[in-house]
């Protein structure tokens, strides 16, 4: 008897500790994976952002062209989520060299130029940035607050993605806010954990806060794929409308 209680107080423990990981990761790992923007062909698409008072943001923007395959939007999503995870070892840092899988595809279409061009402003200010974009080449923007010299201007900054081409692109973003206090304290207690002798419930702890990252990244992901394959099958389906009336009245 003794053990068996012994086991359902591990086992309600553990679940506890599971539970604790899932509630503190939503909370604070909402929109974990980059926004995939659609950006239609011979079109302009901007977002607004704003940034707390005290606070800077980075940014990272990744174009890809109209025909890419899952498996190369899946590897650049991964990974520019591991750029604009804080505390992780690829932190605001150079994505890795693509696999073998994938490069020949990502090296051949870095010779093509693009028509999509990165704008960053703030209101009533001169542009921020204006970059053009090259295929599976990350623009990544560090501190815009202080580059800027605009402090968390009222309306936001307008981050705006020009394409002139005839074809839609896909535009990967991911802005990261940064609060010094924050990221200083969030330093030192990393480092503090690193040194400690971590009993067995805090690291049965810590491998669950993993696991929960994991489940909740990729539930994250779904969500945004599901969004942008409806945009596609709602705009292809208007297509198709306007194809029957303009048939209909030929006919």
């Amino acid at each position: 008897n003794a053990t068996m209680s012994m086991t359902m107080r591990v086992r309600a423990s553990s679940t506890a500790v599971l539970l604790l990981a899932l509630v503190a990761i939503t909370l604070n790992r909402v929109g974990a994976y980059p926004i995939i923007a659609e950006i239609d062909e011979d079109d302009e698409t901007c977002f607004t952002y704003n940034v707390p008072h005290g606070d800077d943001a980075h940014m990272v923007f990744t174009a890809l062209p109209h025909h890419v395959e899952d498996d190369v939007e899946d590897w650049f999503v991964s990974h520019m989520n591991e750029m604009t995870r804080k505390g992780g070892d690829q932190f605001m840092k150079e994505l890795p060299e693509t696999p073998d899988s994938i490069k020949k595809v990502v090296d051949e279409a870095k010779e093509e130029r693009t028509a999509v061009s990165l704008r960053v402003q703030a209101p009533r200010q001169p542009i921020i940035v204006r970059r053009q974009f090259k295929w599976y080449d990350p623009i990544i923007l560090r501190d815009v607050v202080a580059i800027s010299k605009a402090e968390n201007p009222l309306g936001g900054y307008s981050i705006c993605f020009d394409n002139n081409s005839d074809k839609e692109v896909r535009v990967l973003m991911d802005v990261v806010l940064v609060s010094d206090k924050g990221e200083a304290g969030a330093a030192k207690k990393k480092k503090g954990l690193q040194k400690e002798h971590l009993t067995p419930l805090e690291r049965n702890f810590q491998e669950s806060i993993g696991a929960a990252h994991k489940i909740l990244n990729e539930m994250h992901y779904m969500e945004r794929r599901e969004a942008r394959m409806r945009h596609t099958a709602e705009s292809t389906n208007k297509r198709i409308r306007f194809f029957s009336y303009v048939s209909v009245a030929i006919l």
